[in-house]
């Protein structure tokens, strides 16, 4: 069978009803048109900016995986615009078809959107006509919303069509949240509003927030006050009095925006599930009474939920999966408490290598994740048994392995990702089968849990390495891998014990000269991988039957029965750093010296005064030929401020001024020395931290060309198109398909 389309849906919230509903139509719609689903669901909405909450963001760069052909988009649960962006981008950068759900329209992308303006009118239209109130305000959303401008329009529509009087005290634009709720109700209470016989909410929570204010001031509804909200959600239910709402035709919304996109990828028309349209829940906060019915079914549900809540709050889940030091017992703890995932079908953790990996090393930080980062799944299990697991890893850019398996039914999970703090480990993925559902608020509580779970596990497992595996980290050099300090005196004493008596060895140091020099020329961290590149080059000169270590950042010792070896690893160590591959890796002229001294083996504890005399015994110094000007030093460290800030604006003036130097004169020595000028240089510099920036961030081009120091966006273009032949935005692209 040929592949099945995947859709991608972009949106928080889930728990909520109105998402909620959404990705049922979703999900019912897909189902219905043979396509599978992968819901993208950040635990957050962004809506406060933390380190620990902005990591969830990484979940979002799967969108790049080709597995997707299209995404269905509700941008307007992101409350953080940075996030919008940040999500926008990598929409444009996936190229597939985008549909924006509650949008009228825009410029990149497809929309749909319910009719809130109709229903919002039949709303306004049952405080008029049954309750025959005349005064009425209205509390929207944000005016930069469209369906809070939709709702506010039935509004109008509805007051105009009976010829009621309004004016612009009469409506607010709010935030869909308690603050703009309260503010109208003070308002109210004050005085500085005149009171109104009815306010209709643009959503249940405001409702809710409004009656609450204007209760607790004395004003009672609906005897008072007559307020309706919008959404019918369980809140609404659940305050007293129950909330008069109206159920938004969402579910039809995500239908019909699947079944759009779908047309656009397929170029074909799939069969509409059946219609589902909106209509009025009444409550007690108009006046009438409430559904008993629809009553019971809300309590039903939240009874379940105020269960399986209280058995994670108050039984041993937190302490069961934090007091174990490896994935697997992780799992095997975990596995008793999946029966809290209310209609939970199947269930996988994926965690990233990097994670698995961090677990073994304690160095290993800032979990970072890429679509084409490697993970593996570490815990499966249907809503019967755990299913069999492996250690094989697969590209995240597959998302899981289902979407890539043979099957005769489509299936929708929702990914939700795996952090703590600003360490990303990998996703969860989370399926209700045959189920048009999305997770609830348990599921949120229950991720906390296992996020703080994993966490403790990378901890307690590099904690048991580090124990058990002491000895060997004090032996091991982190920077290169070569033998320690430590590490040469032990295997020298096990040698010692084993060799015969009177036996002597060679102990021949390797001096790598004026290490500073580089530093200043070279910058940090190209004097590292120059220092790593020597190393090596002095591996590959040593034969297997010796020992190498490192005894100091500069200096390398190797111990070895010959003495003769120092000539030939001096030679040997000279002809491989003058090659051209050798000198083109490291850029830099290595200078170093080879010293050899002998060492009874009866005496290993001496290594130290042995290291010594050979650094004064030299056997051959090589150095390079190049005279060196005094100022040589003083430019090395000039070389090095413009490597680590080419953006400053750097002026030869200003440079030769505060070097006592001629402006000719210092450009004349800096080109002798460095083969470039002082601005060549900087240019360089400032490319270079251009193709970083593009490469690893979503800033702008216009704000990358500022960071590297250009005031003229169209110069920098040129200059970059210059340098790499491609312009930034073509480099961006071509770097982020590698």
């Amino acid at each position: 069978m040929g592949k099945r389309v995947l859709i991608g849906v972009i949106i928080t919230d889930c728990d909520v009803d109105f998402q909620g509903e959404i990705m049922r139509g979703i999900i019912t719609q897909a189902f219905r048109s043979d396509c599978d689903i992968a819901a993208l669901t950040p635990m957050n909405n962004f809506s406060y900016d933390s380190p620990h909450k902005n990591c969830e963001k990484n979940i979002f760069n799967l969108m790049l995986s080709d597995r997707f052909d299209g995404f269905i988009y509700d941008r307007d649960t992101l409350h953080s615009e940075e996030i919008r962006n940040y999500i926008d981008g990598l929409c444009r950068r996936s190229g597939k078809p985008v549909m924006l759900l509650d949008y009228n329209d825009h410029k990149n992308f497809e929309t749909t959107s319910a009719d809130d303006c109709t229903a919002f009118e039949k709303l306004t239209d049952h405080l008029i006509e049954v309750h025959g109130l005349k005064k009425i305000y209205c509390l929207t959303g944000p005016k930069d919303v469209f369906c809070a401008r939709e709702r506010l329009e039935g509004y109008f529509n509805s007051m105009k069509k009976h010829g009621l009087r309004y004016d612009r005290s009469c409506y607010e634009y709010g935030d869909f949240w308690h603050k703009a709720a309260e503010d109208l109700a003070n308002k109210i209470i004050s005085g500085e509003l005149e009171r109104p016989e009815g306010i209709v909410c643009g959503n249940d929570v405001s409702a809710v927030r409004l009656i609450q204010t204007l209760m607790r001031s004395g004003i009672r509804v609906p005897e008072d006050i007559a307020v309706t909200g919008y959404d019918a959600s369980d809140a609404g239910y659940n305050c007293t009095p129950t909330v008069t709402s109206y159920c938004r035709p969402n579910f039809q919304l995500g239908a019909e925006a699947l079944r759009r996109l779908y047309r656009i990828i397929t170029g074909k028309i799939c069969r509409k599930v059946p219609n589902n349209n909106g209509s009025l829940r009444l409550g007690e906060s108009c006046g009438c009474g409430a559904d008993k019915m629809t009553k019971s079914t809300v309590h039903r549900v939240e009874n379940i939920y105020k269960r399986h809540e209280s058995d994670i709050l108050y039984r041993s889940m937190i302490s069961d999966i934090t007091n174990v030091d490896s994935i697997s017992d992780f799992s095997d703890k975990l596995d008793n408490y999946t029966y809290l995932l209310y209609r939970m079908a199947h269930f996988k953790i994926c965690l990233t290598r990097n994670y698995m990996e961090s677990t073994q090393n304690i160095n290993v930080k800032n979990l970072d994740f890429d679509v084409n980062d490697e993970v593996r799944i570490a815990m499966s299990k249907n809503a019967i048994k755990r299913e069999p697991v492996t250690d094989e890893y697969f590209r995240a850019s597959e998302l899981l392995d289902v979407y890539s398996q043979e099957r005769s039914y489509p299936v929708a999970y929702c990914l939700a990702p795996l952090h703590y703090n600003d360490n990303f480990f990998g996703y969860a993925a989370l399926s209700f089968g045959k189920i048009p559902y999305c997770f609830d608020k348990i599921f949120m509580l229950w991720m906390d849990y296992v996020n703080i779970g994993l966490e403790q596990v990378r901890i307690r497992s590099v904690i048991k390495n580090a124990l058990s595996d002491s000895q060997r980290a004090r032996n091991i050099d982190a920077l290169t891998g070569l033998l320690s300090r430590s590490g040469l005196e032990n295997m020298l004493r096990e040698r010692a014990a084993a060799a015969p008596p009177n036996s002597e060895l060679a102990v021949i140091t390797v001096e790598l000269s004026d290490l500073q020099k580089m530093y200043f020329r070279c910058g940090d961290k190209k004097s590292v991988e120059n220092i790593t590149a020597f190393c090596s080059a002095v591996k590959e000169c040593v034969r297997p039957d010796e020992l190498l270590g490192v005894w100091a950042t500069h200096l390398l010792c190797v111990i070895t029965p010959d003495e003769e070896r120092a000539s030939e690893i001096y030679s040997d160590l000279k002809t491989r750093i003058r090659r051209p591959e050798f000198i083109e890796k490291v850029e830099w002229s290595m200078e170093f010296s080879v010293g050899c001294s002998m060492l009874p083996l009866s005496g290993a504890d001496m290594l130290s005064d042995a290291v010594y005399k050979s650094g004064a015994n030299k056997v051959g110094i090589c150095a390079s030929d190049t005279e060196i000007n005094p100022q040589y030093n003083k430019l090395c460290q000039l070389r090095n401020r413009i490597i680590k800030n080419p953006e400053l604006p750097w002026k030869i003036n200003e440079i030769a001024s505060n070097m006592y130097l001629s402006k000719s004169y210092l450009q004349k020595i800096y080109k002798s020395f460095f083969n470039k000028s002082i601005i060549e240089e900087m240019i360089e510099f400032r490319i270079q931290k251009a193709k970083e920036l593009l490469s690893t961030t979503d800033l702008t081009v216009t704000e990358v060309s500022r960071q590297c120091g250009y005031s003229s966006y169209n110069y920098f273009v040129r200059q970059f198109r210059t340098f790499e032949s491609v312009s930034p935005s073509e480099y961006r692209e071509k770097s982020s398909s590698i």
